[in-house]
């Protein structure tokens, strides 16, 4: 039997997957890996200790599966979107990636103008731990390092560097620096000049389903996998969960509930958005583009709060007790901005905020509008696609708020949308990118193929509850104006 292997490094760890090409048998594992605050605002990793995790994890899922490493035939990658990896002339690492989530940046917001935005093809608001600002920030506060680039990569890029050795990225990553023109696909002459950046640092930009290289002798030694083993070049977390959930086409979109949330879906043109309070990037497909609504602290607000009222407790208890206050209406409101907020919003400033709070609410009242608080975010997202002329019918959710009944029943009811699910939940971005390995090494004829033979879909959607949605109608009202009481419109 024939096997692919897909990588997916996230923000707190690594996914893993080993897949059979029919996509029946399927492996997986997580290796972790330390997040570092060195100041306010500050979200670095150490990009060695990515590939020695992700090192440690291969081995690990290999052993534990008990595949074969000559029979893992190609590798593809996927990776947390618009973080910076710099490196000197050596191919070193020059200092730690700075991350998407970090947020030191935001005095840069002014690099370029929403019309120039709009004009040189970025199509994206700029934004703290985008590639772009970051690199303002480092050219402004530590010019040495600056000056000692001469490569650049993003995140999930220097793994396949390690891997094989070769220089490059490809264009969903690309188009997630605010460094890219997305239209045109190309790396953006009039961004590089206003940053003061020698284009030279760029890598070539190619297809996700491109083949990059073959696993060098070093790195199998390292991995436990075989030399020469094909590896392509992957993609970003979010065009890759994309493909792993089986949206490859518009009117499919994606609900994630990570670390953060997103709201994906396909478009077939490069959409300019005037108010830039969505993203526009590059999807897998040579002539295909995506959609996207991203908020900052859906997962981890989620965490964060369950950890002050629920320490030590499980999930299925928090379930239980919000499930049984979901008997009556919903009345505690919760905004979800913990770290400020992206779509629709684009300010760094925003901090959550709980209103309507009485003496009657215990954990369970609190924890239930942390949960309707961020499905009522989506709601924000969905509403700006609507604006856009972008309207999905079809929904996949993923992430770890699948594993919830109750939160899925509270988003689908949000959203007024059916919910399905696919096979190996919390591995999509993984499957993803082994699936364009998979087109890589010939094993597909294309992402579509890719799609057919792998992807699954749990037998039964989860549908509004036409009770909930009447009260979340009303609740979302309510959500709005206490965010405009508190916060000024964008």
């Amino acid at each position: 039997m024939e096997y692919i292997m897909g990588i997916d490094l996230g923000t707190s760890g690594a996914k893993i997957s080993i897949q059979s090409a029919d996509g029946r048998a399927f492996h997986g594992c997580t290796a972790p890996y330390p997040l570092y605050n060195q100041g306010p605002g500050y979200a670095e990793q150490r990009p060695e200790e990515w590939w020695q995790a992700v090192c440690g994890g291969i081995r690990r899922l290999l052993d534990e599966s008990g595949v074969s490493p000559q029979k893992v035939l190609a590798v593809g990658f996927s990776g947390q979107m618009h973080g910076l990896v710099t490196l000197d002339e050596r191919g070193e690492v020059i200092r730690p990636a700075i991350i998407h989530c970090d947020t030191r940046a935001g005095e840069f917001k002014g690099i370029a103008s929403p019309q120039e935005l709009l004009d040189w093809g970025i199509l994206n608001p700029v934004f703290s731990g985008f590639q772009a600002a970051s690199l303002a920030w480092l050219k402004r506060y530590c010019p040495e390092d600056f000056r000692r680039i001469r490569h650049i990569f993003s995140p999930k890029d220097y793994l396949r560097f390690r891997m094989t050795g070769e220089l490059g990225t490809e264009w969903t990553d690309a188009s997630a620096t605010l460094l890219f023109d997305v239209a045109r696909r190309r790396w953006s002459p009039q961004m590089a000049e206003r940053l003061g950046l020698d284009p030279a640092v760029l890598c070539p930009v190619h297809s996700p389903c491109g083949l990059c290289g073959t696993v060098t002798p070093k790195a199998a030694e390292e991995t436990g996998l075989a030399a020469g083993a094909k590896v392509a070049f992957g993609g970003a977390d979010q065009p890759m969960q994309a493909l792993g959930n089986g949206v490859t086409a518009p009117g499919e979109a994606t609900c994630t509930i990570g670390s953060g949330g997103q709201l994906f879906t396909g478009c077939r043109e490069p959409l300019a958005n005037p108010r830039l309070n969505t993203h526009t990037f590059c999807h897998v497909g040579e002539d295909s583009w995506y959609l996207l609504g991203a908020m900052l602290t859906a997962g981890t607000a989620f965490d964060h709060m369950a950890g002050l009222f629920y320490a030590g407790e499980s999930r299925g208890l928090i379930d239980r007790e919000v499930e049984a206050d979901m008997a009556r209406p919903p009345r505690l409101v919760f905004l979800p901005y913990l770290n400020g907020e992206r779509s629709p919003h684009m300010d760094e400033s925003l901090r959550g905020v709980f209103f309507g709070a009485s003496l009657e609410d215990g954990r369970a009242q609190y924890m239930r509008a942390v949960m309707e608080g961020i499905c009522f975010a989506m709601r924000d997202m969905l509403a700006a696609f609507a604006a856009l002329g972008v309207e999905p019918q079809r929904m996949i959710a993923s992430g770890g708020f699948t594993r919830s009944p109750v939160w899925m029943r509270m988003m689908a009811s949000v959203l007024k949308k059916p919910l399905s699910t696919a096979e190996n939940r919390g591995y999509q971005a993984s499957m993803g990118a082994a699936m364009t390995a998979g087109v890589a090494a010939g094993l597909y004829a294309s992402p579509e193929d890719a799609v057919q033979r792998c992807v699954r879909f749990s037998s039964q959607a989860v549908e509004p509850d036409p009770v909930l949605a009447g009260q979340y109608d009303q609740q979302y009202q309510r959500f709005r104006k206490v965010f405009r009481q508190n916060f000024r419109e964008g």
